[in-house]
Protein backbone atom coordinates (compact mmCIF):
# COMPACT_ATOMS: atom_id res chain seq x y z
CA UNK A 1 0.00 0.00 0.00
CA UNK A 2 3.38 2.55 0.83
CA UNK A 3 4.24 1.72 -2.61
CA UNK A 4 0.64 2.52 -4.46
CA UNK A 5 0.78 6.12 -2.08
CA UNK A 6 4.41 6.79 -3.91
CA UNK A 7 3.25 6.12 -7.39
CA UNK A 8 0.57 7.90 -6.89
CA UNK A 9 2.54 10.97 -5.87
CA UNK A 10 4.90 10.50 -8.10
CA UNK A 11 2.47 10.69 -11.12
CA UNK A 12 0.84 13.91 -9.47
CA UNK A 13 3.91 15.63 -9.84
CA UNK A 14 5.29 13.78 -12.81
CA UNK A 15 2.12 14.91 -14.89
CA UNK A 16 1.91 18.79 -13.29
CA UNK A 17 5.07 19.77 -15.03
CA UNK A 18 3.50 19.73 -18.58
CA UNK A 19 4.48 22.41 -21.07
CA UNK A 20 2.44 22.94 -23.62
CA UNK A 21 -0.58 23.59 -21.92
CA UNK A 22 -3.22 26.62 -21.29
CA UNK A 23 -2.22 28.96 -18.60
CA UNK A 24 -5.78 29.27 -17.27
CA UNK A 25 -7.31 25.90 -17.76
CA UNK A 26 -3.95 23.83 -18.33
CA UNK A 27 -5.57 21.84 -21.08
CA UNK A 28 -3.19 20.33 -24.06
CA UNK A 29 -3.04 22.97 -26.60
CA UNK A 30 -3.91 21.45 -29.97
CA UNK A 31 -6.21 23.95 -31.71
CA UNK A 32 -3.61 26.20 -33.84
CA UNK A 33 -6.62 28.11 -35.27
CA UNK A 34 -8.09 29.78 -31.74
CA UNK A 35 -4.89 30.09 -29.28
CA UNK A 36 -3.52 32.87 -27.93
CA UNK A 37 -0.41 34.28 -26.02
CA UNK A 38 0.55 37.26 -23.60
CA UNK A 39 3.47 38.78 -21.54
CA UNK A 40 3.40 38.76 -18.11
CA UNK A 41 6.41 39.62 -16.32
CA UNK A 42 8.61 38.77 -19.05
CA UNK A 43 7.71 35.60 -19.75
CA UNK A 44 5.60 34.22 -22.83
CA UNK A 45 1.99 32.82 -21.52
CA UNK A 46 -0.08 30.39 -23.52
CA UNK A 47 -3.78 29.71 -23.80
CA UNK A 48 -5.68 27.75 -25.87
CA UNK A 49 -8.85 29.30 -26.55
CA UNK A 50 -9.69 33.26 -25.83
CA UNK A 51 -11.91 32.95 -23.91
CA UNK A 52 -8.98 31.31 -21.54
CA UNK A 53 -7.28 34.45 -22.34
CA UNK A 54 -9.79 36.69 -21.35
CA UNK A 55 -10.74 34.74 -18.31
CA UNK A 56 -7.10 34.74 -17.28
CA UNK A 57 -7.39 38.82 -17.92
CA UNK A 58 -10.25 39.18 -15.89
CA UNK A 59 -7.57 38.29 -12.20
CA UNK A 60 -4.26 39.04 -13.76
CA UNK A 61 -4.46 42.83 -15.22
CA UNK A 62 -0.49 42.77 -15.73
CA UNK A 63 -0.71 41.59 -18.96
CA UNK A 64 1.25 42.65 -21.80
CA UNK A 65 1.79 42.02 -25.77
CA UNK A 66 -2.06 40.17 -25.99
CA UNK A 67 -2.37 37.89 -28.80
CA UNK A 68 -4.81 35.92 -31.04
CA UNK A 69 -5.08 33.81 -33.95
CA UNK A 70 -6.03 35.05 -37.19
CA UNK A 71 -8.79 32.40 -38.06
CA UNK A 72 -8.09 32.92 -42.22
CA UNK A 73 -4.08 33.39 -41.92
CA UNK A 74 -3.43 31.31 -38.88
CA UNK A 75 -0.98 33.93 -37.89
CA UNK A 76 -1.13 35.99 -34.56
CA UNK A 77 -2.51 39.67 -34.23
CA UNK A 78 -2.96 42.27 -31.93
CA UNK A 79 -5.88 40.83 -29.73
CA UNK A 80 -7.04 44.91 -29.04
CA UNK A 81 -7.41 45.79 -32.56
CA UNK A 82 -8.96 42.48 -33.74
CA UNK A 83 -12.63 41.39 -34.62
CA UNK A 84 -14.52 38.54 -33.27
CA UNK A 85 -17.02 36.51 -34.36
CA UNK A 86 -18.87 34.37 -31.71
CA UNK A 87 -20.81 31.34 -33.53
CA UNK A 88 -22.02 27.66 -33.18
CA UNK A 89 -20.89 26.56 -36.49
CA UNK A 90 -16.95 27.61 -35.27
CA UNK A 91 -16.38 25.63 -32.30
CA UNK A 92 -13.47 26.87 -29.43
CA UNK A 93 -12.07 24.22 -27.44
CA UNK A 94 -13.18 25.85 -24.42
CA UNK A 95 -17.00 25.96 -25.78
CA UNK A 96 -17.40 29.93 -25.79
CA UNK A 97 -17.16 29.52 -30.02
CA UNK A 98 -15.21 32.35 -30.50
CA UNK A 99 -12.65 33.00 -33.60
CA UNK A 100 -10.61 36.28 -34.15
CA UNK A 101 -9.92 37.95 -37.17
CA UNK A 102 -7.46 41.01 -38.31
CA UNK A 103 -10.28 43.30 -39.97
CA UNK A 104 -14.06 43.84 -40.03
CA UNK A 105 -14.37 43.03 -43.95
CA UNK A 106 -12.88 39.33 -42.85
CA UNK A 107 -14.99 38.51 -39.87
CA UNK A 108 -18.43 40.25 -41.50
CA UNK A 109 -17.51 37.87 -44.81
CA UNK A 110 -17.43 34.96 -41.95
CA UNK A 111 -20.88 36.05 -40.28
CA UNK A 112 -22.36 35.89 -43.71
CA UNK A 113 -21.48 31.98 -43.96
CA UNK A 114 -21.98 30.90 -40.80
CA UNK A 115 -23.99 33.17 -38.94
CA UNK A 116 -23.51 34.82 -35.26
CA UNK A 117 -22.29 38.00 -33.50
CA UNK A 118 -19.34 39.93 -34.20
CA UNK A 119 -17.77 42.11 -31.24
CA UNK A 120 -14.94 44.28 -30.90
CA UNK A 121 -12.30 43.72 -28.13
CA UNK A 122 -14.01 46.06 -25.97
CA UNK A 123 -17.63 44.88 -26.33
CA UNK A 124 -15.96 41.15 -25.85
CA UNK A 125 -14.61 42.20 -22.56
CA UNK A 126 -17.57 43.59 -21.68
CA UNK A 127 -19.90 40.77 -22.18
CA UNK A 128 -17.15 38.18 -20.99
CA UNK A 129 -18.96 39.95 -17.29
CA UNK A 130 -22.03 38.41 -17.94
CA UNK A 131 -22.49 34.88 -17.11
CA UNK A 132 -24.59 34.16 -19.82
CA UNK A 133 -21.78 34.56 -22.31
CA UNK A 134 -21.03 30.91 -23.36
CA UNK A 135 -18.08 28.74 -21.71
CA UNK A 136 -16.62 31.35 -19.17
CA UNK A 137 -14.50 29.27 -16.76
CA UNK A 138 -13.12 25.76 -16.52
CA UNK A 139 -15.49 24.36 -14.23
CA UNK A 140 -17.66 24.51 -17.23
CA UNK A 141 -15.79 22.64 -19.51
CA UNK A 142 -14.93 19.92 -16.88
CA UNK A 143 -18.22 19.33 -16.43
CA UNK A 144 -18.23 17.53 -20.53
CA UNK A 145 -14.67 16.45 -19.68
CA UNK A 146 -15.02 12.81 -20.05
CA UNK A 147 -12.96 12.22 -16.69
CA UNK A 148 -14.47 15.00 -14.28
CA UNK A 149 -16.38 11.85 -12.75
CA UNK A 150 -13.94 9.18 -11.17
CA UNK A 151 -14.27 5.93 -12.72
CA UNK A 152 -18.06 4.24 -12.40
CA UNK A 153 -17.20 1.84 -9.54
CA UNK A 154 -16.89 5.08 -7.51
CA UNK A 155 -19.26 7.10 -5.62
CA UNK A 156 -19.73 10.31 -3.99
CA UNK A 157 -16.84 12.01 -6.04
CA UNK A 158 -18.39 14.95 -7.44
CA UNK A 159 -20.28 17.76 -6.70
CA UNK A 160 -23.23 19.68 -8.29
CA UNK A 161 -24.12 23.12 -8.91
CA UNK A 162 -26.56 24.69 -6.89
CA UNK A 163 -29.94 23.44 -7.66
CA UNK A 164 -28.19 20.63 -9.79
CA UNK A 165 -30.28 17.09 -9.42
CA UNK A 166 -28.54 14.10 -11.22
CA UNK A 167 -30.18 10.42 -11.66
CA UNK A 168 -27.99 7.34 -12.20
CA UNK A 169 -28.20 3.54 -12.80
CA UNK A 170 -25.39 1.03 -12.39
CA UNK A 171 -25.43 -2.55 -12.51
CA UNK A 172 -22.84 -4.94 -10.91
CA UNK A 173 -22.00 -8.24 -11.90
CA UNK A 174 -19.56 -10.33 -9.60
CA UNK A 175 -18.18 -13.73 -9.76
CA UNK A 176 -16.69 -16.19 -7.10
CA UNK A 177 -15.46 -19.45 -7.76
CA UNK A 178 -13.51 -22.11 -5.40
CA UNK A 179 -12.67 -21.40 -1.75
CA UNK A 180 -9.51 -20.19 -0.21
CA UNK A 181 -8.24 -19.88 3.49
CA UNK A 182 -6.06 -17.20 3.89
CA UNK A 183 -4.03 -16.65 0.73
CA UNK A 184 -3.75 -20.07 -0.20
CA UNK A 185 -6.67 -22.13 -1.84
CA UNK A 186 -8.45 -24.80 -0.46
CA UNK A 187 -9.89 -28.01 -2.19
CA UNK A 188 -13.40 -29.52 -1.05
CA UNK A 189 -11.89 -32.51 0.73
CA UNK A 190 -10.66 -30.20 3.18
CA UNK A 191 -13.66 -28.07 3.52
CA UNK A 192 -15.58 -31.69 4.09
CA UNK A 193 -13.72 -32.72 6.99
CA UNK A 194 -15.47 -29.79 9.18
CA UNK A 195 -18.37 -28.86 6.76
CA UNK A 196 -21.48 -31.01 4.96
CA UNK A 197 -21.41 -28.29 2.20
CA UNK A 198 -18.67 -26.69 0.23
CA UNK A 199 -19.45 -23.73 -2.04
CA UNK A 200 -18.51 -23.71 -5.69
CA UNK A 201 -19.33 -20.86 -7.54
CA UNK A 202 -21.87 -17.31 -6.40
CA UNK A 203 -23.12 -14.48 -8.94
CA UNK A 204 -24.29 -11.55 -7.27
CA UNK A 205 -26.25 -9.12 -9.55
CA UNK A 206 -26.55 -5.39 -8.27
CA UNK A 207 -28.44 -2.80 -9.89
CA UNK A 208 -27.98 0.57 -8.24
CA UNK A 209 -30.63 3.92 -8.92
CA UNK A 210 -29.01 6.44 -7.36
CA UNK A 211 -30.07 10.69 -7.05
CA UNK A 212 -28.32 13.29 -6.43
CA UNK A 213 -29.31 17.03 -6.06
CA UNK A 214 -27.41 20.32 -4.86
CA UNK A 215 -28.84 22.82 -2.35
CA UNK A 216 -25.63 24.67 -3.13
CA UNK A 217 -22.52 24.51 -4.61
CA UNK A 218 -21.03 23.47 -1.46
CA UNK A 219 -22.96 20.93 -0.96
CA UNK A 220 -24.78 17.96 -2.40
CA UNK A 221 -27.10 15.49 -1.31
CA UNK A 222 -27.91 11.44 -2.62
CA UNK A 223 -29.47 8.33 -1.94
CA UNK A 224 -28.53 4.72 -3.57
CA UNK A 225 -31.54 2.22 -3.60
CA UNK A 226 -30.05 -1.50 -4.32
CA UNK A 227 -31.74 -4.39 -5.98
CA UNK A 228 -29.56 -7.82 -5.38
CA UNK A 229 -29.99 -10.86 -7.22
CA UNK A 230 -27.79 -13.60 -5.62
CA UNK A 231 -27.17 -17.06 -6.76
CA UNK A 232 -25.05 -20.14 -4.67
CA UNK A 233 -23.93 -23.43 -6.31
CA UNK A 234 -22.65 -25.81 -3.31
CA UNK A 235 -22.36 -29.62 -3.60
CA UNK A 236 -23.12 -31.33 -0.16
CA UNK A 237 -21.41 -34.44 1.20
CA UNK A 238 -24.19 -37.01 2.33
CA UNK A 239 -23.56 -40.27 4.13
CA UNK A 240 -25.96 -43.39 3.22
CA UNK A 241 -27.05 -46.15 5.56
CA UNK A 242 -24.39 -48.52 4.09
CA UNK A 243 -21.31 -45.42 5.19
CA UNK A 244 -21.26 -44.66 1.49
CA UNK A 245 -20.82 -41.01 0.48
CA UNK A 246 -23.09 -39.29 -2.04
CA UNK A 247 -22.44 -35.89 -3.45
CA UNK A 248 -25.21 -33.24 -4.16
CA UNK A 249 -25.24 -30.53 -6.24
CA UNK A 250 -27.72 -27.63 -5.73
CA UNK A 251 -28.28 -24.12 -5.94
CA UNK A 252 -29.67 -21.03 -3.56
CA UNK A 253 -31.10 -17.89 -4.33
CA UNK A 254 -32.28 -14.85 -2.80
CA UNK A 255 -33.63 -12.10 -4.69
CA UNK A 256 -35.31 -8.46 -3.05
CA UNK A 257 -34.25 -4.60 -2.27
CA UNK A 258 -30.95 -3.76 -0.04
CA UNK A 259 -30.33 -1.32 1.99
CA UNK A 260 -30.83 2.11 1.07
CA UNK A 261 -28.25 4.48 1.54
CA UNK A 262 -28.55 8.16 2.07
CA UNK A 263 -25.65 10.71 2.07
CA UNK A 264 -24.01 13.67 1.37
CA UNK A 265 -20.79 15.15 0.03
CA UNK A 266 -19.17 18.67 1.11
CA UNK A 267 -16.68 20.88 -0.85
CA UNK A 268 -13.70 22.16 1.23
CA UNK A 269 -12.16 22.85 -1.42
CA UNK A 270 -13.38 22.87 -5.15
CA UNK A 271 -11.79 24.46 -8.10
CA UNK A 272 -11.17 24.00 -11.87
CA UNK A 273 -8.19 21.93 -10.87
CA UNK A 274 -8.61 20.22 -7.46
CA UNK A 275 -11.08 19.30 -5.34
CA UNK A 276 -11.63 18.03 -2.12
CA UNK A 277 -14.95 16.40 -0.67
CA UNK A 278 -16.10 15.48 2.81
CA UNK A 279 -17.92 12.25 2.76
CA UNK A 280 -20.38 10.69 5.24
CA UNK A 281 -23.86 8.38 4.73
CA UNK A 282 -26.01 6.53 6.57
CA UNK A 283 -27.36 3.15 6.05
CA UNK A 284 -30.91 2.10 6.45
CA UNK A 285 -31.68 -1.38 6.59
CA UNK A 286 -34.38 -2.56 3.90
CA UNK A 287 -32.68 -5.37 3.39
CA UNK A 288 -34.17 -8.84 4.45
CA UNK A 289 -31.90 -10.51 6.75
CA UNK A 290 -34.16 -13.50 7.34
CA UNK A 291 -34.06 -14.81 3.39
CA UNK A 292 -34.62 -18.71 3.34
CA UNK A 293 -33.92 -21.39 0.71
CA UNK A 294 -34.26 -25.75 -0.33
CA UNK A 295 -31.33 -27.44 0.53
CA UNK A 296 -30.94 -31.19 -0.03
CA UNK A 297 -30.83 -31.31 3.92
CA UNK A 298 -34.27 -29.12 4.41
CA UNK A 299 -36.69 -27.35 3.04
CA UNK A 300 -37.55 -23.60 3.88
CA UNK A 301 -33.97 -23.14 5.83
CA UNK A 302 -32.55 -19.97 6.49
CA UNK A 303 -29.90 -19.26 4.36
CA UNK A 304 -26.01 -17.93 5.44
CA UNK A 305 -24.70 -14.34 5.85
CA UNK A 306 -23.15 -13.97 2.50
CA UNK A 307 -27.08 -14.61 0.89
CA UNK A 308 -28.84 -12.14 2.94
CA UNK A 309 -29.66 -8.54 1.14
CA UNK A 310 -28.89 -6.09 4.03
CA UNK A 311 -26.70 -5.36 7.27
CA UNK A 312 -29.90 -5.75 9.51
CA UNK A 313 -27.77 -2.48 11.39
CA UNK A 314 -28.07 1.00 10.97
CA UNK A 315 -23.95 1.98 9.64
CA UNK A 316 -22.48 4.85 9.24
CA UNK A 317 -20.03 5.95 6.49
CA UNK A 318 -17.67 8.81 6.67
CA UNK A 319 -14.07 9.64 4.80
CA UNK A 320 -13.19 12.05 2.11
CA UNK A 321 -12.48 12.13 -1.49
CA UNK A 322 -9.35 14.13 -3.19
CA UNK A 323 -9.14 14.78 -7.35
CA UNK A 324 -6.56 16.41 -8.88
CA UNK A 325 -7.33 17.95 -12.66
CA UNK A 326 -3.98 18.57 -15.51
CA UNK A 327 -4.26 18.85 -18.99
CA UNK A 328 -5.13 15.03 -19.73
CA UNK A 329 -4.66 13.51 -16.58
CA UNK A 330 -6.75 13.26 -13.70
CA UNK A 331 -6.13 11.74 -10.35
CA UNK A 332 -7.83 10.84 -7.45
CA UNK A 333 -8.58 9.29 -4.11
CA UNK A 334 -11.37 8.16 -2.08
CA UNK A 335 -10.64 6.44 1.56
CA UNK A 336 -14.11 5.59 3.31
CA UNK A 337 -15.17 4.20 6.55
CA UNK A 338 -18.36 2.02 7.51
CA UNK A 339 -19.01 1.32 11.22
CA UNK A 340 -22.21 -0.84 12.29
CA UNK A 341 -24.14 -0.42 15.24
CA UNK A 342 -25.34 -2.71 17.82
CA UNK A 343 -26.64 -6.21 16.47
CA UNK A 344 -29.86 -6.82 14.44
CA UNK A 345 -32.98 -8.81 15.02
CA UNK A 346 -31.10 -11.47 14.09
CA UNK A 347 -28.46 -11.24 16.74
CA UNK A 348 -25.27 -10.58 14.49
CA UNK A 349 -23.62 -7.47 13.42
CA UNK A 350 -21.57 -7.48 10.04
CA UNK A 351 -18.28 -6.22 10.48
CA UNK A 352 -16.87 -2.62 10.36
CA UNK A 353 -15.92 -2.09 6.54
CA UNK A 354 -12.43 0.24 5.19
CA UNK A 355 -11.61 0.55 1.93
CA UNK A 356 -9.25 2.96 0.03
CA UNK A 357 -9.72 3.80 -4.51
CA UNK A 358 -6.51 5.16 -6.14
CA UNK A 359 -7.31 6.22 -9.77
CA UNK A 360 -6.24 7.76 -12.69
CA UNK A 361 -7.95 8.39 -15.91
CA UNK A 362 -6.59 9.76 -19.33
CA UNK A 363 -8.01 11.78 -21.73
CA UNK A 364 -7.92 9.71 -25.06
CA UNK A 365 -10.33 12.37 -26.98
CA UNK A 366 -12.61 14.88 -25.98
CA UNK A 367 -15.57 12.48 -25.29
CA UNK A 368 -13.73 9.52 -24.30
CA UNK A 369 -11.25 8.26 -21.39
CA UNK A 370 -9.81 5.31 -19.96
CA UNK A 371 -9.08 5.03 -16.27
CA UNK A 372 -6.99 2.61 -13.92
CA UNK A 373 -8.25 1.85 -10.14
CA UNK A 374 -6.93 0.02 -7.47
CA UNK A 375 -9.15 -0.76 -4.31
CA UNK A 376 -8.07 -1.85 -1.18
CA UNK A 377 -10.83 -3.13 1.65
CA UNK A 378 -10.28 -4.12 4.78
CA UNK A 379 -13.61 -6.01 6.52
CA UNK A 380 -13.42 -7.04 10.27
CA UNK A 381 -15.07 -10.29 12.09
CA UNK A 382 -19.05 -10.61 11.79
CA UNK A 383 -20.20 -10.32 15.85
CA UNK A 384 -22.27 -12.28 17.32
CA UNK A 385 -24.24 -15.16 15.35
CA UNK A 386 -27.91 -16.15 13.66
CA UNK A 387 -29.23 -18.88 15.78
CA UNK A 388 -31.13 -20.27 13.01
CA UNK A 389 -27.95 -20.84 11.19
CA UNK A 390 -25.84 -24.21 11.89
CA UNK A 391 -22.02 -23.09 11.43
CA UNK A 392 -21.30 -26.60 10.82
CA UNK A 393 -23.30 -27.11 7.74
CA UNK A 394 -21.36 -25.24 5.36
CA UNK A 395 -18.33 -22.71 5.71
CA UNK A 396 -20.71 -19.54 4.93
CA UNK A 397 -22.86 -20.00 7.76
CA UNK A 398 -19.99 -19.98 10.32
CA UNK A 399 -18.76 -16.46 11.08
CA UNK A 400 -15.18 -17.09 11.75
CA UNK A 401 -15.24 -17.22 7.88
CA UNK A 402 -15.81 -13.44 7.45
CA UNK A 403 -13.55 -10.83 7.35
CA UNK A 404 -10.20 -10.08 6.06
CA UNK A 405 -8.05 -7.72 3.07
CA UNK A 406 -8.37 -7.84 -0.61
CA UNK A 407 -6.90 -5.51 -3.24
CA UNK A 408 -8.35 -5.63 -6.49
CA UNK A 409 -7.56 -3.86 -9.95
CA UNK A 410 -9.80 -1.86 -12.22
CA UNK A 411 -9.67 -1.07 -16.14
CA UNK A 412 -12.34 1.09 -17.14
CA UNK A 413 -13.81 3.50 -19.80
CA UNK A 414 -15.24 6.94 -19.64
CA UNK A 415 -17.62 8.62 -22.23
CA UNK A 416 -19.23 12.07 -22.28
CA UNK A 417 -20.91 14.17 -24.72
CA UNK A 418 -20.13 17.90 -25.70
CA UNK A 419 -22.54 20.71 -24.93
CA UNK A 420 -23.67 21.27 -28.41
CA UNK A 421 -24.64 17.53 -28.09
CA UNK A 422 -28.23 16.14 -27.93
CA UNK A 423 -26.77 14.00 -25.17
CA UNK A 424 -24.69 16.62 -23.43
CA UNK A 425 -26.62 15.83 -20.28
CA UNK A 426 -25.38 12.00 -20.56
CA UNK A 427 -22.48 10.36 -19.24
CA UNK A 428 -21.77 6.68 -19.72
CA UNK A 429 -18.64 4.39 -17.73
CA UNK A 430 -18.17 0.59 -17.92
CA UNK A 431 -15.59 -1.29 -15.48
CA UNK A 432 -13.86 -4.96 -15.39
CA UNK A 433 -11.87 -5.84 -12.32
CA UNK A 434 -10.11 -8.48 -10.84
CA UNK A 435 -8.26 -9.46 -7.35
CA UNK A 436 -4.67 -9.54 -7.35
CA UNK A 437 -4.45 -10.01 -3.71
CA UNK A 438 -6.67 -11.67 -1.02
CA UNK A 439 -6.12 -12.81 2.22
CA UNK A 440 -9.60 -13.62 3.99
CA UNK A 441 -10.57 -14.84 7.48
CA UNK A 442 -11.48 -18.55 7.55
CA UNK A 443 -12.49 -20.03 4.56
CA UNK A 444 -13.84 -17.85 1.53
CA UNK A 445 -15.75 -18.03 -1.49
CA UNK A 446 -12.65 -17.04 -4.41
CA UNK A 447 -13.46 -14.40 -6.00
CA UNK A 448 -12.58 -14.17 -9.66
CA UNK A 449 -13.81 -10.96 -11.87
CA UNK A 450 -16.01 -8.29 -11.26
CA UNK A 451 -17.97 -5.99 -13.80
CA UNK A 452 -19.68 -2.51 -13.65
CA UNK A 453 -21.52 -0.70 -16.13
CA UNK A 454 -23.23 2.93 -15.26
CA UNK A 455 -25.54 6.08 -16.78
CA UNK A 456 -25.84 9.34 -15.18
CA UNK A 457 -28.31 11.82 -16.30
CA UNK A 458 -28.57 15.48 -15.62
CA UNK A 459 -31.80 16.71 -14.90
CA UNK A 460 -31.01 20.01 -14.00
Amino acid sequence: MVLVLLLFLGATTAFSQSKNSCKHCNMAIKDELHKATAIEEGNTINFDAIECLINYLKKNENLSDLKVVDYESGKYIAAETAYYLKSKAIPSPMGAYLSAFQNKAEVEKMLTKKGGEVYNWKQLVERFQNSDFGALEHEHYNHYRPDTHAPIGVMGDHLHHKGGLMVSFRHMDMTMKGNKSGTSTISDEVIYEDFMVAPQQMNMRMYMLGLMYAPSDKLTFMAMQNFIENEMDLTAQMRMMNGMKMMRDFRTTSTGIGDLKLGSMYGVVSDSKNSFLINAMVNLPLGSIQKKGDTPMMKDTKLPYTMQLGSGTVDYTIGATFKKVFTLISLGTQFLSTYRTGKNREEYRLGNLHQLNLWGSYVLSPNVSMSVRLQATTEEEIEGADPELNPKMVTTASTVNYGGEEIKSYMGLNLSFSESSALRRLRMGVEVGVPFYEDYLGIQMDEELSMLFGLKFDIL
